[in-house]
């Protein structure tokens, strides 16, 4: 996925090049469905000028001669008017509906399967509450937007283009005067984008660190009753929440300003139409039913601008929520080459070093040689690299000096997905997926068998304490495994693996 341009939009826009069909017949359904709600304003207008002028009125002048044929004539596409427009109106919501729950559906599961390829070392350096706010809320802005936004900006673009060309055409002194009030909404609403812009985007930023803290605090929450730190944990939650608190203010007390200015404007342009087209009207120099129709279209073309302050707002939103969603794109991802070999279990680490940080190095020209069917113990004070010797094998991380060999093969040559499909690792901590036992085991596996299953569940010692769960292999497993011993998830994790 491209992500490197000037402006987050464009590159929405570009990231949306494969619905361009949807969104191209969302766009018509909006501008017909927009179309046909202006008609009965200017119908309105017609019929006025049918009883003021009687046989010399527009109809009249296409030939419709008879007073009767004439009224007839409006009712019937009165009622073709709010037919159309009742069905546009359906196509349309459904239209962008659907183009909204694609393009997040799409958009998040592109990012999570990035997130999934990028290396260990760009994912330690995220924040896993901010990863799961930007993947759930910052998409959803994404949708809310689409639903309701998109369509609001089209309504408004056609409004102007064709009251503004009725406007013209009737009465092209009043347009002028009318449209001037366009100018002084758009100024203001681009001041206020400038203003909102990096308040909402540090209100995102904010949910992120949010995010984080609850889900640091929930995770920790056996830790946290067993020291009776609740109220340190609430404090800390307390801070981070009023920190939260305290942006979203700034931000609503400039968007609270969005509307009222756009209004203020909104009722000069229309007072434009009602007094200097009324005059008009009064020197003979303004058909009535030309007045009618302006003065209600005048109406439809202003105050749709009302919603321009609501959508700037979540505009904003949006382009700070897509700002967060590309640095997720930004990741370095993981690669390696495709070439695998079935591996015999020779292990050997040739003056192997390797650090986390610039300044510190964890490993130091470690080189060790283990044969297949050895078994092997690291033993070392917390630090010593024990675990760090373990995520070098397995090509988590790349050592800084030195090699790494697999029956001769350096690792660096290696398919890292083959590589690890052919071993088997029991973390520190066992992590458990919600779902049953059966499903936990044959996770890497989905298509094994009941009978390998339970065999794997032999091999670990798994099977007996098993097989006393109330639905055995079936038992529903909690979030991380919640309702089992500490024992119990290791031995699973075992089988598993």
């Amino acid at each position: 996925m491209p992500h490197k341009t000037t402006h987050p939009f464009l590159q929405l826009l570009r990231y949306m090049r494969p619905f361009r069909k949807d969104y191209r017949l969302a766009i018509l359904y909006s501008f017909l469905r927009q179309v046909f709600d202006i008609m009965p304003g200017v119908l309105a207008g017609m019929a006025i000028n049918t009883v003021v002028k009687g046989e010399n009125s527009w109809l009249a002048g296409w030939g419709f001669t008879a007073l009767k044929m004439q009224v007839m004539l409006l009712g019937g596409l009165t009622m073709v008017t709010y037919s159309l427009e009742s069905l546009f109106q359906y196509l349309n919501s459904v239209k962008w509906w659907r183009l909204a729950q694609n393009v997040q559906h799409s958009f998040r599961m592109e990012a999570f399967e990035h997130v999934q390829q990028s290396t260990m070392a760009a994912f330690s350096a995220q924040k896993t509450g901010d990863l799961v706010a930007i993947l759930n809320d910052d998409v959803n802005q994404l949708e809310r937007f689409l639903e309701e936004g998109a369509h609001k900006v089209i309504t408004i673009i056609t409004t102007v283009v064709v009251i503004g060309s009725i406007f013209f055409f009737l009465a092209p002194q009043l347009a002028g005067l009318t449209m001037l009030s366009v100018p002084l909404i758009l100024y203001g609403t681009f001041f206020f984008q400038q203003k909102l812009s990096p308040l909402y985007l540090a209100v995102r930023e904010s949910a992120g660190a949010l995010s984080t803290r609850l889900a640091n605090s929930l995770l920790g929450l056996f830790t946290t009753k067993s020291l009776v730190a609740e109220e340190l944990e609430t404090q800390k939650l307390a801070q981070v929440s009023e920190a939260y608190k305290a942006v979203n203010f700034q931000a609503i007390a400039w968007a609270a300003l969005v509307e009222p200015v756009i209004r203020f404007a909104i009722v000069l342009g229309y007072l434009a139409v009602l007094v200097y087209g009324g005059v008009l009207a009064i020197e003979g120099r303004l058909d009535v039913g030309a007045y009618t129709m302006l003065l209600a279209l005048s109406h439809q073309l202003l105050w749709p601008f009302m919603d321009l302050g609501e959508i700037m707002v979540d505009f904003q939103r949006v382009m700070a929520a897509t700002k967060r969603l590309l640095r997720i794109f930004d990741m370095p991802l993981e690669s390696s080459p495709t070439q695998s070999y079935p591996l015999a279990g020779k292990i050997i680490f040739d003056q192997v070093s390797f650090g986390y940080g610039v300044d510190t190095a964890t490993l130091k020209q470690l080189s060790l040689t283990i044969s297949p069917g050895q078994t092997v113990a690291f033993v070392g004070a917390t630090g010593a690299g024990k675990s760090t010797l373990l995520k070098l094998l397995l090509g988590f991380y790349t050592p800084t000096a030195g090699q790494v060999f697999f029956d001769q093969h350096d690792l660096r040559t290696l398919s890292l997905s083959k590589l690890r499909q052919q071993i088997g690792f029991v973390g520190q901590e066992s992590f458990l997926f919600e779902g049953t036992i059966a499903e936990n085991i044959s996770y890497a596996f989905p298509g094994a068998s009941r009978e390998q299953i339970i065999q794997a569940a032999k091999s670990a010692a798994a099977h007996e304490f098993i097989m006393r769960m109330p639905q055995a292999y079936d038992t529903w497993i909690g979030e991380r495994g919640a309702s089992l011993s500490g024992g119990q998830k290791q031995r699973l994790a075992i089988a598993r693996a």
